[in-house]
């Protein structure tokens, strides 16, 4: 782990793969050996080492570049018609577009917030061309973040639905079944097509 840290390794990928190399060499098996590593993370560790590999994943994808070539692109395009028409509609592209990005980040491509600073900066050029309310774009990407988040058990939905809410309700004392929470949590997410 020290040797990757001084490389420069990203401290949560050293610890993983210190971690499964010294179980290995300890003689367990890779499954002995995952198990043993996630039992020694205690509490809310393993949902937090889950955040923390999707934020290298994520930093992996902005060393890519690729949002800047979106960007360019998208510019290029408000660049070939400048018309007002085009603009408001393209203005109305681009916020589904960020919902639908939002929404995504918690089960299809689960790297939850860690898109944002990827994918926000080369657009704030697009936004003021577009003359886009950024409260309106705070608003879409909240609701695109949290509202999948506290409805649908799958992602990042299913670690907060399963693993945090209905274990703490079953911890107080409450006889709740995994199906019932994501239906009683319609009502709060319900919040969220009002506010948006």
């Amino acid at each position: 782990m020290l040797a990757l840290a001084l490389m420069r390794v990203n401290v949560v990928v050293a610890l993983t793969f210190s971690a499964v190399l010294g179980g290995l060499v300890g003689g367990l098996s890779i499954s002995e050996t995952i198990s043993a590593f996630e039992g020694g993370l205690g509490g809310g560790a393993t949902i937090a080492l889950s955040y923390a590999m999707l934020g290298t994943f994520a930093v992996a994808i902005s060393g890519s570049g690729i949002t800047d070539v979106l960007a360019h692109s998208v510019i290029r395009k408000l660049n070939a018609r400048p018309t007002d028409a085009n603009t408001a509609a393209f203005k109305y592209v681009v916020l589904v577009l960020l919902g639908l990005l939002a929404i995504s980040s918690q089960n299809a491509i689960p790297v939850h917030i860690a898109f944002i600073p990827i994918v926000i900066p080369p657009l704030l050029h697009v936004f003021q061309r577009l003359k886009l309310d950024r409260r309106l774009v705070a608003c879409v990407l909240t609701f695109g973040l949290i509202m999948p988040y506290m409805v649908l058990p799958v992602g990042f939905g299913g670690i907060f639905l399963n693993n945090i809410l209905l274990k703490n309700l079953n911890d107080n004392g409450l006889n709740v079944v995994a199906s019932q929470v994501p239906t009683a949590m319609l009502l709060p997410a319900a919040g969220w097509w009002l506010v948006c």
